[in-house]
């Protein structure tokens, strides 16, 4: 029997990459098994980060049990990376006994896919004579009145001595390496404002051979998910996978005590003094999603990067319990136009501004030349036919765009790797039935991307002629950035809205606790990481904090409020 891909493939690669028969191919925009091909070695269950891959020829014994109980002094739910960072930092700090609930079958979570987290400032930039800048960055950061400040100094901090922690357990050193940005004349990451150096990851750990550089698994996140995963076991934290939490235990007076789970097998119960929510976003909880952003799965429906085990438990379970929410400052981030999940080289291409955009009309609707800024978290396709779009080229063209991607990453080994299989992969997405198409006139690939043959001829004959007098009167693009349109083979690329989460939602105060309606703290109740609001902005034309920065910093400083609370 062959094996399947569940729902929700965070198209991270892996299984791609691995399968020595390619049986492992695009259908959509999620990778799919074709079992006529596959040999059932297992390779693709093996690196799946989500474990959402199994072999439909096994069923699992499940063995039922009666009701059981655990007692312990924390219960952290999720075992990300947040939760897994608060749960080694606890225990070293108050020695008491932890178990960890996860309800997928692997750990990690959306960290495992993460490349890197961010921070401004460590023992390592002080030993290079780097600027200490995070009080600007708070400055910054927090200058729109969106956040609490308290909280937002706390965090950057707390992200600083995170990552000087993590140094204890080896090999950062090695792995990490600190980028001057100061010699290159900036302080700033793209959205992440006041950062002299910052610490990149140049080598994967894992998932070796993916020539996606943009996401995970084998970045600085699964550097930190093997680090602590390494430390629950030696220091005896109880991780259960396959655990669901479903209900939490909270009396009278707001004070918690207890969570009840299920597993395979039956129901656990887990009784402990205080509980840490760390369970991660919510994009692949539809009814939510529907709710907060209806359009999620409006025309064609929206990829998310995110592991399977997203659902926002957490949420339902705050909000049975009287806990309080805000649906309001929540990020769902619906990027757009981009070739996302598909060859990274090609994702790149597509975001040449010398690309024609069309809609599903066949007309322009964006000046390619003027992509949309980090801050703006709806792209042009929010207002187009099926939220859809398409890239188009020529030839000519091409050539200009497969060198352009050479260049760019002509500095960076393992990025030029990425780009070097441009051509191979435009010749292998054409053979899927969405990603790209190939044709020998424009009226010819018109109709392979069902889009009116005459509307995209008269649309392309528009397009030229900006070409030729340098003047688009459409959209004003940039002279420089229009290539005309005329030598065959013609090309287009799929663009979509790309999705990278749904985070927030749990409201909580600046010690990390969980607050009820009413704007107090439960007593025992804490959260962090992608299910809490932490410090989500509405805006972030003024730069971020970031989400995995904000899982490892709250991970790391709630444990610090939970060992007292468990003194």
């Amino acid at each position: 029997m062959s094996y399947i891909i569940d729902g929700h493939c965070s198209t991270c690669h892996y299984c791609f990459n691995e399968c020595p028969t390619r049986a492992i191919r695009f259908v959509g925009v999620e990778y799919a098994i074709d079992p006529e091909k596959c040999i059932s070695c297992g390779a693709c269950a093996k690196v799946c980060p989500s474990g959402v891959i199994r072999n439909t020829g096994e069923h699992e014994r499940v063995i039922p049990h009666a009701s059981q109980t655990i007692d312990c002094d924390l219960v952290v739910l999720g075992a990300g990376g947040a939760g897994l960072v608060a749960a080694v930092r606890y225990t070293q700090l108050s020695g008491k006994k932890v178990v960890v609930l996860e309800k997928a079958r692997k750990v990690g979570g959306n960290t495992n896919l993460g490349h890197g987290f961010l921070l401004r400032y460590s023992k390592r930039h002080a030993e290079a004579g780097l600027p200490d800048m995070r009080e600007e960055a708070i400055k910054i950061i927090g200058r729109n009145g969106e956040l609490s400040m308290p909280l937002l100094r706390k965090a950057l901090y707390g992200l600083s001595d995170m990552f000087d922690w993590l140094t204890e357990f080896g090999d950062t050193e090695e792995k990490f390496k600190l980028v001057n940005l100061l010699e290159h004349g900036q302080t700033s990451m793209g959205p992440f404002p006041a950062m002299p150096g910052f610490l990149d990851f140049p080598q994967r750990t894992q998932n070796i051979n993916s020539t996606d550089h943009s996401m995970g698994p084998g970045w600085a996140g699964t550097f930190v998910v093997e680090k602590m995963t390494q430390q629950c076991e030696k220091l005896g934290i109880q991780v259960l996978t396959e655990h669901r939490a479903t209900k939490l235990l909270v009396d009278e007076e707001g004070v918690f005590h207890g969570v009840v789970a299920s597993n395979p097998g039956g129901e656990v119960t887990v009784h402990a003094k205080c509980c840490l929510l760390a369970s991660g976003g919510f994009p692949h909880n539809k009814e939510l999603m529907k709710k907060i952003h209806p359009t999620f799965y409006a025309g064609y429906p929206v990829h998310s990067f995110t592991v399977a085990s997203n659902t926002g438990d957490a949420i339902g379970m705050v909000e049975t319990i009287g806990g309080k929410l805000d649906l309001d400052r929540v990020k769902i981030p619906m990027f757009s136009p981009s070739h996302h999940p598909y060859s990274y080289s090609l994702v790149r291409m597509a975001q040449d501004p010398h690309m024609m955009y069309i809609n599903k009309t066949g007309k322009r609707f964006v000046n390619e030349s003027a992509p949309p800024s980090f801050a703006e978290l709806r792209g042009p396709l929010e207002n187009q036919p099926d939220y859809i779009g398409y890239a188009i080229f020529d030839a000519e063209s091409l050539e200009v765009m497969g060198k352009a991607l050479l260049d760019i990453s002509a500095d960076d080994a393992g990025f030029a790797r990425c780009m070097a299989s441009w051509r191979e992969c435009l010749e292998m997405e054409c053979t899927l039935d969405l990603a790209a198409r190939r044709a020998d006139t424009i009226e010819e690939l018109a109709v392979l991307i069902g889009v009116d043959p005459a509307a995209l001829k008269e649309q392309v004959a528009q397009y030229n002629a900006a070409a030729e007098t340098g003047i688009d009167e459409q959209f004003e693009k940039n002279p420089a950035a229009i290539l005309p349109i005329k030598t065959a083979p013609f090309y287009s690329l799929f663009l979509t809205r790309f999705n990278e989460g749904a985070v927030g939602g749990i409201v909580n105060d600046d010690n990390f606790r969980v607050l009820n309606s009413g704007g107090s703290p439960f007593a025992g109740l804490y959260a962090a990481g992608d299910c809490c609001r932490g410090l989500l902005k509405a805006d972030e034309s003024d730069g971020k904090f970031g989400e995995m920065p904000w899982a490892m910093a709250s991970g790391y400083l709630v444990a610090e409020e939970m060992a007292a609370y468990t003194i």
